[in-house]
């Protein structure tokens, strides 16, 4: 089976989603095997963005700049190695994970599964991709302003952020350590749900719900007529399925203004050696954004810290009214490759995604109800088990 997939990894080489493979992912299982050490992950592969180690394989962070070979294995990865996972490689991402759309200006830009001329979103692309189109069961990324799962929700697969600090960021290079979060991609919520339990990431086993309160939130972002038509058809799902809606307006431009500082001002301490020792072979938008960032005065930090506060409290206290949130993952479907560097474009990307990485609630991106480019449904919550229960119970609807 690992074979089968290391040879359409291959095959599907055009998509660029991987920039270096495996290929003694068999020879690793089959050592697993024959020591008894398979478990309840056995074979499945697992494909790994390459700014988190994975001993003996390279790691770039999408900057050749900074390849080296790691010497050890962060501890996300361990996990579903312990139980039998197979890393088959290591995935094309965004350069050093600053951008939405995994246009990699040294490795190419990976290329949607389902219209090879658009973009896959990003910066976890590559593994979105290696899930889509059936390479890889799991895809690990990172996202910080929505990296796993406006990827996904391009891509039309499922793209999970635990709460901030649920899995360890370990071996995972830095972009701003406040937003940063490990994620998963997987083809379906039930495959997500039976990864984490089997590596002990749910703490207990999902509820039963039968009904629920939840908030559509609005006057986020302006839709595309694709997005808009494919979102309400997931909230008449939920309906069906029990929930009860209200309609929140959101006043969202100052929690993004203070997400951008945040950021912006962490990687550029993250990375400013970069920028002055290498900022010449970087891709013009991240030199920008990190010269930006290094530009910002404290005082700008520092009240975006303070924003970011605010907006917890805002959300925890709209949790304890409604069970869950929901919002389109991006203002747009997939947009062609030549069109992305559109300044226009990072907002329509990131404007619904960067606000649970503000507060670091748990989200979810699961495929809305489409017949053409996928759209993805975005479920937040406070409760991650409620979340996850509600995004399975849609998933099964949706299917039905």
């Amino acid at each position: 089976m690992i074979e089968k997939r290391l040879e359409e990894a291959k095959r599907r080489a055009d998509l660029n989603y991987f920039v270096y493979i495996n290929e003694r992912a068999a020879e690793e299982l089959e050592a697993l095997a024959k020591a008894g050490r398979c478990g309840k992950l056995c074979g499945l592969a697992v494909a790994v963005k390459d700014n988190i180690e994975v001993a003996g394989m390279p790691i770039t962070n999408g900057a050749p700049y900074m390849r080296r070979v790691a010497t050890e294995t962060a501890p996300v990865v361990a996990a579903l190695m312990a139980e039998g996972a197979v890393v088959i490689g290591k995935t094309n991402m965004h350069e050093l994970a600053l951008g939405a759309t995994n246009i990699n200006p040294h490795f190419g830009p990976t290329r949607n599964p389902h219209d090879p001329t658009r973009i896959t979103g990003g910066s976890s692309g590559g593994s979105a991709g290696a899930v889509a189109i059936g390479v890889a069961d799991v895809g690990l990324g990172t996202d910080t302003g929505g990296s796993v799962r406006i990827p996904a929700a391009l891509c039309g697969v499922v793209g999970y952020k635990p709460p901030y600090g649920k899995l360890p960021t370990r071996g995972v290079l830095p972009l701003a350590q406040s937003l940063d979060h490990v994620g998963l991609i997987t083809r379906s919520v039930d495959d997500l749900v039976r990864v984490m339990a089997a590596v002990g990431w749910l703490e207990r086993e999902l509820p039963e719900v039968k009904r629920f309160r939840f908030a559509v939130l609005m006057g986020i972002a302006e839709n595309t007529r694709h997005v808009e038509k494919a979102f309400w058809r997931a909230v008449e799902v939920l309906e069906r399925i029990g929930g009860v809606r209200d309609e929140v307006f959101v006043e969202a431009r100052k929690y993004a203004s203070a997400r951008a500082a945040i950021l912006l001002s962490e990687a550029a301490a993250n990375y400013y050696h970069l920028l002055r020792g290498v900022g010449d072979k970087m891709g013009k938008d991240v030199a920008t954004l990190l010269a930006a960032g290094a530009a910002l005065p404290a005082v700008a930090y520092i009240t975006a810290k303070q924003v970011k506060e605010e907006a917890t409290q805002f959300f925890n206290k709209l949790f304890k009214k409604y069970d869950v949130v929901a919002t389109p993952t991006t203002a747009t479907e997939a947009i062609p490759i030549e069109e992305a560097d559109s300044v226009a474009v990072r907002p329509k990307l990131l404007a619904y995604t960067e606000l649970f990485n503000l507060t670091g609630h748990p989200a979810i991106s699961v495929p809305a109800p489409t017949s053409g480019l996928p759209v993805g449904l975005q479920l937040a919550a406070r409760d991650e088990e409620v979340l996850l229960a509600v995004a399975k119970m849609y998933e099964k609807e949706v299917a039905d």
